[in-house]
């Protein structure tokens, strides 16, 4: 198994975009996001890279052939040489990993998929579909917004209230910590539970829409 995030440098994508965007979804030329997904592939040495047509939803898709297009916002497989990615630019990636059974999992959590739960959902489909142990499973939460950065509405916290922090009468949301909660209350361990700490909006190493508005997408990508 191996793993990794993206970050923006490294590819074909001119400005606002440059580099390694790969995203289709953004106005960046189709051609460059093609080349750039050419490299993360090649760079993965994977035989399959698989995309979602993520929607902030909660739907969990089974890749078997690598050939899919789902319109998701996780996946998972124990297929060898197909890998799965997860695109964000403030949103969490999220990757999992089942030693035992040889499955790999994605899932793509912003407020929306947090509020769904899409984080424990993944899991819980992967201890369903291939018999993973969630006291087994482990967890890797790449770099997204946090919570120095993370200002929101009053209307945009209902639900979230245990990742609210409130400075100077404004709201912050801290979704690393309600998914790391989520994760602990269905058995995932501690120690098997990775959180990058990188906050996208203020490391320029990454693409970030709060911070950007028209900007490209990284990737969290997995692969067996």
């Amino acid at each position: 198994m191996q793993y990794l995030f993206t970050n923006r440098f490294e590819g074909v994508s001119t400005a606002p975009f440059e580099s390694l965007n790969l995203g289709l979804h953004v106005n960046d030329t189709a051609l460059h996001v093609n080349q750039n997904r050419a490299i993360l592939k090649a760079k993965l040495g994977a035989s399959k890279l698989v995309f979602m047509d993520q929607v902030h939803g909660d739907s969990v898709v089974q890749i078997q052939s690598g050939d899919e297009l789902p319109t998701c916002d996780a996946m998972m497989t124990n297929v060898s040489g197909v890998a799965l990615a997860v695109m964000v630019a403030d949103c969490i990636p999220i990757l999992y990993y089942d030693e035992r059974h040889q499955a790999i999992g994605v899932a793509h959590a912003g407020r929306v998929g947090t509020l769904l739960q899409i984080g424990q959902k993944t899991a819980r489909c992967m201890a369903e579909t291939f018999g993973s142990e969630l006291k087994e499973l482990k967890v890797w939460m790449g770099p997204s917004i946090r919570s120095c950065c993370y200002e929101v509405g009053v209307e945009a916290t209902h639900g979230l209230e245990s990742a609210l922090h409130v400075k100077n009468g404004k709201y912050f949301l801290d979704l690393q910590r309600a998914n790391l909660q989520a994760f602990l209350d269905i058995g995932i361990q501690r120690e098997n539970i990775q959180d990058s700490e990188v906050c996208t909006c203020c490391d320029q190493a990454y693409f970030s829409y709060r911070r950007d508005k028209i900007t490209g997408r990284f990737a969290g990508v997995i692969v067996l």
